[in-house]
């Protein structure tokens, strides 16, 4: 597979907004998949982003696991009598890919969330061979668990795109990891106000000046 592997400094930080916008600006044959969902329903990511780039269903599959527990999915998967596992995970999306072309993957919550007693989120990167973005939520906070996230990566061997800022620009943020993680930056997408297929599709562009996402999905 080929593509990019979204995931983010924790939960409900922007990971399903940055997946969609660049899957809007993407190239026309691109897909996004959501390979874990819990607290399913209500939460449906792969309909936010079907909604948010008016895609066909086609291009945005419904082929992961959902869960109803709005827990981490090793626990939802417990509650459920279901058995999480890379090996199963990575095979519903390569199934999909045929065939083959540029994938938006997300992740659910960080990168170390624990899909079963052994594996975590990041077993599901190695094995899907993508690249990382992170999606960074601009909160209190963000510093730190931006750059955990970030060693984490780095330690893991992960191969590893860069950072993209959810929200308004935060100059604490911005000069804490120009410091620390010096070119991990990738770029911004602003509060999106109205939040519309147009503007969705304009931040995904503006991400895709840079030559690294542009190589991965364009």
């Amino acid at each position: 597979m080929r593509g990019v592997f979204v995931t983010g400094t924790d939960t409900g930080v922007g990971k399903t907004v940055l997946s969609a916008a660049l899957l809007a600006a993407a190239a026309p044959d691109a897909c996004y998949a959501k390979p874990i969902q819990t607290g399913s329903p209500p939460d449906d990511d792969v309909a936010t982003v079907r909604t948010l780039t008016g895609v066909a269903s086609a291009r945005a599959p419904d082929l992961g696991v959902r869960l109803r527990a709005p827990v981490s999915p090793h626990h939802a998967a417990e509650t459920a009598g279901v058995q999480l596992t890379v090996k199963d995970l990575a095979r519903r999306l390569r199934a999909a890919d045929d065939p083959p072309r540029g994938w938006v993957v997300e992740g659910a919550g960080g990168l170390l969330v624990p899909l079963n007693e052994r594996e975590t989120l990041a077993d599901l990167v190695r094995e899907l061979r993508l690249p990382v973005v992170v999606a960074v939520g601009v909160r209190l906070g963000a510093i730190n668990t931006t750059l955990l996230t970030l060693r984490a990566l780095r330690d893991l061997g992960l191969p590893t795109l860069g950072v993209v800022l959810m929200g308004a620009r935060d100059p604490s943020l911005d000069s804490a990891l120009a410091a620390h993680a010096p070119g991990a930056v990738l770029g911004g997408v602003p509060t999106l106000t109205p939040l519309t297929q147009a503007s969705v599709r304009e931040a995904g562009r503006t991400l895709l000046r840079v030559p690294a996402l542009l190589e991965a999905l364009g």
